[in-house]
């Protein structure tokens, strides 16, 4: 098995190697070139078929329990959940080799994707981009294979001396994969992710490519454009899962850290908003031209960020796969960051005669200064948040959560500013009579969503900051800490009424487009939406999405800024009580199960009213691994339309100083949050993902073979 993994990663990664060279040696279009252009298309497939052996081989390790393979022996999930099977595949991304493996097939996977689109054109132009996709598969390949002594290596055995009977003994009796990753959103959270990172390499290489070929029309544009929307569309799913497997999972109540691999998802996540509104304009306007060519080069330093954070071990981490230096990990990944930026930085410079812009910005008013300023600040957004993430290494200091809050909130208001002023302008310039005649009725009909957001805010959100402060302690720190009351409350309002003003505004679009076609065609309203809605997917997916980032928004409010919390410890004798809000828990009883495996579970009975109203029974409780030792909390989540009930009980007794009670055993320490809003956020998100979708459903239209297509790979007709 060793051996076939083996020679599915170093064949793999020989053949895009033998593809680089052919699509170099591919380069003109004389009868040898484009021979020689055709088998790097060849070698591109055989590449990711032989990258497909090797995962394979990983996988078929996990469900066997092949205990020889080293990487499987430390990462197979334990206990015996239904869902086992799952995560013995996910066993596949639990460390870093396998999730290196994993990027890099799935990177294969792209650039045969691509290659198969390709093929019978066989330009220049997806030539070049081949080579360089298959380049960053080259490196994947080459550091799995030659660094840290094969320590990043899949494919290594298991010493003899922990295997007996193709059993774990001794020391390795405890390894495994850890509990917290052994739950439904981590089986689909990391790949999601990688799906999202490898796509966005693609841009970039057709950017390269662009430069090499010296094509500066919309073709490369055109040609790997749904693709970068497909891919930041799982780049949004997996943060989202992310944040779902976190307030599930972790038992702190939150469901973003800004924990350093937190933010590094986040960063090609923003720089990917600029680069599919630049690609707008490069395909509309003929205009961004380096802007964008720039952009697809940010947007790959940032992912490949993300995992350079993950990984090089100097970077604080409670998702990092390494907690001392990795030298490899941090030149090899951070030269790729900075290779990327220079080469695309000197291609630009090169043929700045030839990428020209044909459209211009002619007014601040404008549309294309509403792009603008929209690519500014997420590029700006992005870079400021990378540097406070990495301030560890660079500047040997650590920012506090209310530092990353802090740019959250304020970055987040600017850029709720922008979503909603950039559609109310027009092409070239708006003047300040037509910007209000589409501004007044919208803000009219504003009253009506932020007067029901003020409500809630004025009943149950703001007497939150003055209870927590009240209670003083550590908790009411994180309030005080974002400076004045009347600061906090203005931060509130103004981020409640820019994002209702914005799903209003963003509705108009819709309606006042139906209105128009309706009026134009003499359909009814309905037909006509649904026209637009269908045939100007695009635009309308857009539109669906900005709705959604203001509904999250919404959420963000409450379950960030409005978060009530009590912490303490109650003694574990029945009829104990602790109290938040309008919300009473009275312990029934403990209880712990052992496991036929040795899993530990203790478990504490409650019941819980609010106000006089009963509402059942809660039952908080956390797993302790035999094998581990660790510690697995499974906290309770109460919800109604406009707010959770978090409920945990932390299996350390740790109160909110850190402080462990004297009589721990005979204490129940209590973690409690009341989380408004937050429902928005999860609906939020999954309108955002039916909104991408809906823009990146592919449109019925000719299939255009370029001139060059002199000698194809594959022939149109043979597809079927």
């Amino acid at each position: 098995m060793l051996i076939l993994g083996l020679i599915g990663l170093g064949g793999g990664s020989l053949a895009a190697l033998a593809a680089v060279v052919l699509f170099l040696l591919g380069r003109k279009d004389d009868p040898t070139a484009l021979s020689a252009r055709r088998g790097g298309y060849y070698a591109t497939f055989l590449s990711f078929l032989l990258f497909t052996v090797a995962i394979i081989v990983l996988i078929v390790g996990f469900l066997t329990k092949n205990f020889t393979m080293a990487y499987v022996a430390q990462n197979h999930p334990v206990g015996d959940s239904s869902l086992m099977w799952l995560y013995n595949i996910s066993g596949l991304w639990a460390g870093r080799e396998g999730s290196l493996l994993l990027w890099a097939w799935i990177i294969t996977l792209f650039t045969s994707f691509m290659a198969f689109k390709g093929a019978p054109k066989n330009d220049g132009l997806s030539g070049m981009a081949l080579m360089v996709l298959n380049l960053i598969v080259v490196v994947f390949g080459a550091f799995m294979l030659f660094t840290s002594g094969g320590g990043n290596n899949p494919f290594i055995a298991t010493p003899a001396a922990y295997l007996a009977n193709g059993q774990l003994i001794g020391m390795a009796s405890g390894w495994g994969m850890n509990p917290l990753l052994q739950h439904w959103a981590m089986i689909l959270h990391p790949p999601t992710l990688f799906i999202g990172y490898a796509g966005l390499s693609v841009p970039f290489a057709y950017a390269l490519a662009a430069l090499i070929v010296n094509d500066d029309s919309s073709r490369w544009v055109s040609a790997c454009d749904r693709t970068t929307i497909f891919a930041w569309l799982f780049l949004t799913l997996g943060i989202g899962l992310g944040a779902i497997w976190a307030y599930a999972v972790l038992g702190w109540g939150g469901f973003w850290g800004w924990d350093p691999v937190e933010n590094g998802s986040i960063l090609p996540w923003f720089v990917g908003v600029a680069l599919i509104h630049s690609f707008t304009m490069y395909r509309r306007r003929d205009t961004f031209k380096k802007w964008t060519l720039m952009l697809t080069a940010i947007t790959f330093f940032m992912v490949i960020a993300g995992t350079w954070i993950t990984r090089n071990g100097l970077i604080t981490s409670v998702h990092a796969f390494s907690q001392t230096m990795d030298a490899p990990v941090f030149y090899v990944f951070g030269g790729l960051m900075v290779l990327s930026l220079i080469l695309m930085a000197i291609g630009v410079a090169y043929r700045r005669s030839s990428f020209t812009n044909k459209g211009y910005i002619e007014s601040l008013t404008s549309k294309e200064a509403g792009y603008y300023f929209n690519n500014l600040f997420m590029v700006l957004a992005a870079g400021l948040l990378f540097l406070m993430t990495t301030a560890g290494w660079w500047a040997h200091k650590y920012l506090a959560t209310t530092s990353y809050e802090a740019f959250g909130r304020y970055m987040g208001v600017i850029y709720l500013l922008v979503m909603t002023v950039c559609p109310l302008l027009k092409w070239g310039k708006t003047g300040a009579k037509a910007l209000w005649e589409h501004i007044k009725l919208p803000l009219v009909v504003t009253v009506v969503p932020f007067g029901l957001l003020m409500w809630e805010w004025i009943v149950n959100l703001r007497p939150v900051y003055t209870d927590m402060v009240g209670q003083g302690g550590a908790l009411a720190e994180t309030f005080q800490a974002f400076g004045p009351h009347w600061l906090y409350d203005a931060t509130a309002v103004v981020t409640l009424f820019l994002a209702s003003f914005l799903i209003v505004n963003t509705a108009f679009v819709f309606i006042n487009g139906a209105r128009s076609r309706s009026k134009a065609t003499g359909d009814g309203f309905g037909k006509a939406l649904g026209w637009i809605v269908r045939k100007a997917r695009t635009q309308s997916g857009g539109m669906i999405v900005h709705i959604a980032v203001a509904i999250i928004v919404i959420g963000l409010v409450g379950a960030v800024m409005y978060v009530r919390e009590v912490k303490t410890t109650i003694p574990a004798t029945p009829g104990a009580t602790m109290k938040i809000a309008d919300y009473t828990l009275t312990l029934k009883s403990t209880s712990q199960k052992t496991a036929p495996n040795g899993d530990i579970t203790d478990v504490a009975h409650f019941n819980l009213k609010k106000g006089s109203k009963d509402l059942g029974t809660v039952s908080p409780s956390y797993i302790t691994r035999a094998t581990t030792q660790q510690t697995n909390p499974h906290a309770v989540v109460k919800s109604d339309a406009l707010k959770d009930l978090f409920i945990a009980l932390d299996p350390h007794n740790h109160d909110e100083t850190g402080a462990v009670p004297a009589d721990e055993q005979n204490t129940l320490q209590l973690d409690v949050r009341i989380n408004p809003l937050i429902r928005f956020i999860w609906i939020g998100v999954g309108l955002m993902m039916l909104g991408t979708m809906l823009a990146d459903w592919p449109k019925k239209k000719p299939v255009l073979v370029a001139a060059e297509a002199k000698d194809p790979v594959l022939k149109p007709g043979a597809r079927k």
